[in-house]
Order: C-alpha cells, then structure tokens, then sequence
C-alpha cells in the first residue's frame, strides 16, 4: 500500500476544502446566453453559457423577488455571483446574487431563428410533406446515444407497450461538433438499408439539456436529412418545452423520449381489446345474416307455393282459362259490333242505290255522260241516254 493511499482523506472532506478554495475567486460578473431556465420553491435553477463553455448557476428565493422580470431562454444576461460547490455532489456552480438582462438576443437563439426562418421559407416545415406513421410498425430505427437515458427510456416503454417490435439502435454522439455528422449519417444509413433490413420508422433524440447541448439537432445537415428521409421520423429531443429544428421539419414530434416510444407502438393489451372488439362485431354480423337467412327459409318452406306446388300450378291454370274466357267473349262481342255495323252500312248503300229507284218507274237522263237534272240543261237536237231498270234508249230532243 502508498503512502498515497495511507493519506486518502474522506470525499465530504476534500469537496469542502475545494470549495473553500474555489470561493476564493470572490465575485465577478458573468455575461452569457441564457439556455435553460427552471423554478422549483422560488428558487432559480439555470444555465448561461456562450459558444465555448456552460456554466451551471443557482439564485435563492430572496435574490429573484429582486429580478424584476423574467429570465427566458435566448436572453443575453449579465449575472453578478461567485463560484461555489454543490457538497451533495460536487458540483461546480454560481452562487448568483444579482441578474440583469441586456437588451438583446443570445447568439445560439439568433441562429437558431435564422435557420427557422430559412428553412420555413424552403418549405422543410410544411405539413403536406409529412409522412404518416405505421400503425402497428414491425421494426424502428433508432439514432441516439447508446450511453443515454433517453435510449433505456425508450426501450423499455416498447417492451412494455408492444415487446414484438424489433428495433435497430444507431449509436451515435448527441451533442458536440461531430454530433450532427454522425446524426445525418445515421437517417441516410437507415433510408439505403435494403427494403427487408429497412425499418418503418426511426426515432431520433436525447434526453434534456441546455440550448448548447442540443445544439446538433439545430443544424442543417440534420434538418436535411431528416426532410430528405423516405422513412417517416418521430423528433424527440430534450424536454416538453425545448424545441429544436429537427422537431420543426420531423414528420411527428414527441414531447419527450418516452413520449416518442408510446407514439411509435401501439398498446398491446389496446390493441388485444381492439381485435376482440372486431372479432365480437364480425361475429354478430355473420350471427345476424345467418338469422335472416334462417328466417327466410322458414318463410318459404311455409309458404303456400313449397308445400302444395301442385295446387298452385292448378290455380295459375284457372287464372289463365279464366283470362281465355274473358278474351273469347270479348272478342265474341267485338265480331258481333261490327258484323252490326256492316249490316247497317250495307242497308244505307242499297237505300241509295239509284237501280232501286228505276225499279219504282223512274228514268235517269245522262248528256254526254253525264246525269241531267234540269230541262234547261238539254237543247234541241241534244242527244242523251234515257235509263230503265231494264236498259237504256238513246233519243233526240225535239222542243
């Protein structure tokens, strides 16, 4: 054994000497981006920071009645403290005694609504670009951190809600300079796998942290191939409340990791309810057809016609003698009306007969042809024809 090791002193020990070393600094003021901000008790919790470093601060009840206004993500801020450490933990942060807003943007959020502005003007956020999600998905692709809780978080909520999904993890970095590279790399990995190693769908997160820390899911190269992707993707970055680039162009955003996991899958015992339910309603459709079927035949089988076909047919053979019948007769009368009319017709024809009015002692004159009616039709020397009922005389007039 050293003598290193002989001398180690207890953890709690040694964080209050660094402590008492690290107040040493005394106080300065500090001016970053605000990047995440919550309250727990009136108390202050958050972190400012600027494109190299973060720094974790704390600001107790009594100090913030004094702010008079709100602390927001993006803000630029100049906080007045000094630095301690969390003994619980040993945790490095500010002991902040004062806070002022500089009325201006951080730089993280201009850029961040820089790139929301072009990439809304481009088109990535519109809403009939959108691919729907799978219902019951058979595989999802997953692009996060291998080491993260966001990862245990999400498999553990499929296990629970539907364990027959497979799922696919690309391991990649989540924050830092080569996160959004690795980022991109993974979505364009999933889109070219073959069509039977090809997932439904992909999640892509982490689990919360401040602006700087989710900073990769803001970039370009992210956003696009997030557009670019033939699989539909689920964002899930950070909190319910963050709020990132590829959230705005992904085809679903969850709130949260866990929230992505019970997007991509269905409940089991949901879905077990939902097949019985349709196996129940097909059952009573199929149920009531065959009861109305049943009751159909029953009608028939009881009917007049199937029990005596013989009977029937004898009806339908009176029905059609009677109609003969009825044809007969009227077609009877019908010969008999105008038998009647021919006879009456025929009697007019022989009351007009002019040969029947020579039989009564008449004659009939014709000149050339034609009937004389008048004296002064005929002159002297005229010839006509003087009809009988039993011939004709020709003759001359002679006064």
């Amino acid at each position: 054994m050293s003598t290193e090791q002989k001398n180690a002193i207890p953890v709690g020990r040694y964080i209050s000497s660094l402590r008492e070393h690290i107040s040493g600094f005394g106080r300065v003021w500090v001016e970053g981006e605000l990047s995440e901000h919550t309250a727990r008790r009136g108390h202050w919790y958050f972190t400012v920071a600027d494109e190299t470093s973060a720094l974790k601060c704390v600001m107790w009840k009594p100090r913030t009645l004094r702010v008079n206004f709100t602390p927001e993500p993006g803000q630029l801020l100049r906080i007045y403290g000094a630095p301690t450490v969390y003994l619980k933990y040993g945790r490095l942060q500010f002991d902040t005694l004062d806070m002022e807003r500089l009325d201006t943007l951080g730089e993280l959020q201009k850029r961040f609504l820089e790139l929301k502005k072009k990439f809304a003007r481009e088109g990535l956020f519109n809403e009939q670009a959108k691919l729907p999600l799978p219902r019951i998905p058979r595989c999802i692709g997953i692009v996060t951190s291998a080491e993260g809780a966001a990862l245990q978080d999400i498999l553990r909520i499929m296990r629970d809600r539907f364990s027959a999904v497979r799922v696919i993890v690309a391991s990649v970095r989540v924050q830092g300079p080569e996160a959004a590279p690795e980022i991109s790399t993974a979505i364009r990995h999933f889109n070219r796998l073959p069509a039977e190693k090809r997932p439904d769908l992909l999640i892509i997160g982490r689990g919360g942290g401040s602006l700087e820390d989710l900073w990769a899911f803001n970039e370009e190269q992210v956003a696009r191939a997030v557009y670019e992707s033939r699989l539909p993707i689920i964002s899930a970055v950070g909190h319910e409340t963050d709020t990132t680039i590829s959230d705005l162009v992904a085809d679903v955003r969850a709130a949260t990791p866990s929230h992505a996991a019970q997007t991509a899958v269905p409940d089991r015992i949901s879905l077990i309810q939902d097949i019985r339910n349709c196996e129940r309603q097909m059952e009573q459709a199929v149920t009531a057809q065959i009861d109305a079927m049943r009751h159909r035949v029953r009608q028939i089988t009881d009917s007049y016609t199937f029990n005596t076909p013989i009977n029937r047919v004898r009806d339908a053979q009176q029905t059609l003698n009677g109609f003969m019948d009825v044809l007969h007769e009227t077609c009877k009368s019908r010969i008999q009306h105008h038998r009647h009319q021919v006879e009456l017709l025929q009697s007019q024809m022989e009351a007009l007969d002019p040969n029947r009015v020579l039989l009564r002692g008449y004659a009939r004159l014709e000149r050339k042809g034609r009937a004389v009616r008048y004296s002064r039709d005929m002159k002297v020397h005229d010839r006509i024809s003087i009809h009988l009922s039993d011939g004709h005389r020709e003759a001359v007039v002679c006064d």
